[in-house]
């Protein structure tokens, strides 16, 4: 059986993300913040300081400032700054390691099984759906998916966040829009060709270094751009 549930996908060339994940009442929030919100904060309490506590140190971040606030409350400011200052900022070791979210298991298990796009080819700006089949074996931690897209001028990716995932069958399903963008800057053009996808699944941070980070594996496809 195949697991498919929604989740809310970031915003990004990709959409229509889904995939089951297991809720942790205050995981969720806190690996949401992201690297960027943690650089921001460790900025905070090394040049302004923390008076006012936790409610003075999310005010740095104002598109997440409450789940800041939730977090660094349950925490307490002492402990999360402790963390900040003494972990790199991956931010899911870091809501590990303020206990935010539980480690990952050293036995977690799980395979990548194959992908599929539909359609195979079609011309700028078609939609393309992109799905990921994967198996977990022994239950996952606080994890990504990764998609990356490269082709002619194009690279584009984006990182998916969860929870974890009980032993079963699952699906993820990724649409992206090859829509050209003069505005961008760089502007963004797709030309006719072949793009190369990857998919890849792990506990922990792709690549991190942190205990209990696991990569699982990865599977990459393709399809063409075609002249109007």
């Amino acid at each position: 059986m195949i697991a498919v549930l929604a989740v809310a996908a970031l915003a990004s060339p990709f959409s229509n993300f889904a995939v089951e994940r297991a809720e942790a009442s205050y995981c969720s929030p806190c690996v949401q913040l992201g690297s960027q919100a943690l650089n921001t904060l460790v900025n905070e309490v090394l040049n302004v300081g923390v008076i006012g506590g936790c409610h003075k140190l999310c005010s740095a971040l104002p598109k997440a400032k409450t789940a800041c606030d939730l977090v660094c409350s349950v925490v307490g400011i002492k402990e999360f700054i402790n963390v900040l200052k003494h972990t790199d900022l991956d931010p899911i070791y870091f809501c590990e390691e303020i206990k935010a979210c539980p480690a990952g298991r050293d036995d977690a298990a799980s395979s990548v099984d194959g992908n599929a796009v539909s359609p195979a080819g079609g011309p700028s700006g078609t939609t393309f759906e992109m799905q990921l089949q994967f198996t977990v074996i022994n239950a996952t931690g606080v994890g990504e998916i990764r998609i990356a897209v490269e082709g002619g001028e194009i690279q584009v990716g984006q990182t998916f966040l969860n929870t974890g995932f009980t032993p079963g069958h699952y699906a993820t399903n990724v649409t992206l829009t090859a829509k050209d963008d003069p505005s961008a800057q760089p502007p963004v053009q797709w030309t006719p060709g072949t793009y190369n996808y990857a998919f890849e699944v792990c506990q922990g941070e792709c690549g991190s270094k942190h205990p209990h980070s696991i990569v699982f594996g990865k599977t990459q496809g393709s399809f063409q751009i075609t002249p109007q």
